[in-house]
């Protein structure tokens, strides 16, 4: 039997982690996450849309 799933294409699951990471913050961390944002925000990545499809091609090329 086959696994399926649904996509919400209206919720960016980015966001909902982010926002939920900062409700759950208070004083000090706070403070610690808001020192550490700059760094943590060169760390993210993203890749050309090129990319991705060539990732995906090769990943196809392998089934």
């Amino acid at each position: 039997m086959g696994e399926t799933f649904t996509l919400n294409t209206f919720t960016n699951q980015n966001e909902v982690e982010k926002s939920s990471t900062k409700e759950n913050l208070e004083g000090d961390d706070l403070m610690f996450y808001h020192s550490l944002r700059a760094d943590l925000e060169l760390l993210q990545k993203k890749p050309k849309l090129q990319t991705i499809h060539s990732i995906l091609d090769y990943s196809k090329s392998k089934r």
